[in-house]
């Protein structure tokens, strides 16, 4: 009896591994589930946000943004929905279900960890302030009586108030475009975006002779889910992980950047 008992104590351990790997199915009304069911994944991305997400010459949406939302619908197997919105969507299309994920340089910030779930970061980026080389911004403190355009839902709205001084008069604007055009057209004096997107800006206006004035912040930018979507963001994390390993994210980022990918923090 007891020698029985033994044994089916020690086949219980033997099997106990193959129980645990089948013991946490994927729920069936898990976003990550309704993905690999439709065989689509929806994903939000802006295309106003240059290297990140533009239209390409065909038409069709491309940038670093978009080529990783690419990779990772064919590596799940699955087709891809591109849900395009300006830089104030990309939190509320998500949470609204128009998308499972959101893949738009969504810089890691604590305010937003607050309505939505991050992945681990994918790439880096550094808010600067741009104006014409006539204006001269060394400091800060130069900004002071200064006009910046800002767009919101940025990382640049949640920074460079904070080092402005209080005589400085920031103007809004809902989209990158808009902000852009308003520096060009003279509505404000500098502006704050990525060094990226001011680079573009720089170089498809040479005539106006915009350099950067000031550096704000770097910081890590990754995908983002709705609360709740653990499975979704497991298998994120576990994709990134892998793609960072075998450098299909550097090769991303150095082709649409023109820099080498820094490394990446885990969570």
């Amino acid at each position: 009896m007891k020698m029985g008992l033994r044994c089916l104590a020690v086949a219980l351990l033997v099997m106990m591994p193959a129980m645990l790997m089948g013991a946490a199915p994927v729920r069936a009304d898990s976003t990550l589930d309704k993905i690999l069911k439709e065989k689509k994944l929806r994903v939000t991305i802006d295309i106003a946000n240059p290297p990140f997400g533009v239209l390409g010459k065909d038409g069709e949406p491309d940038g670093s943004d978009v080529a990783v939302a690419r990779k990772m619908a064919q590596d799940m197997g699955v087709a891809i929905e591109f849900v395009q919105v300006p830089a104030t969507g990309r939190i509320p299309a998500l949470l609204a279900g128009r998308s499972d994920v959101t893949i738009a340089s969504i810089s890691v910030t604590t305010d937003r960890a607050k309505a939505v779930m991050y992945c681990n970061p994918n790439g880096a980026l550094e808010i600067v302030i741009l104006a014409p080389q006539s204006l001269t911004l060394k400091t800060p403190a130069d900004l002071a009586g200064k006009r910046i355009g800002i767009t919101r839902a940025t990382l640049e709205e949640a920074t460079v108030p904070k080092m402005a001084p209080k005589e400085t008069n920031i103007v809004w604007f809902d989209d990158i475009t808009s902000t852009i055009q308003a520096l060009l057209s003279g509505q404000v004096d500098a502006v704050a975006m990525t060094s990226f997107a001011g680079k573009t800006m720089s170089d498809g206006n040479p005539d106006k002779h915009i350099e950067k004035k000031l550096s704000v912040t770097t910081a890590f930018y990754g995908p983002i889910v709705r609360p709740g979507d653990f499975e979704l963001r497991q298998w994120i994390n576990t994709w990134l992980f892998l793609n960072d390993q075998n450098g299909s994210l550097a090769a991303i980022y150095k082709k649409y950047t023109g820099l080498d990918l820094p490394p990446l923090p885990r969570f």
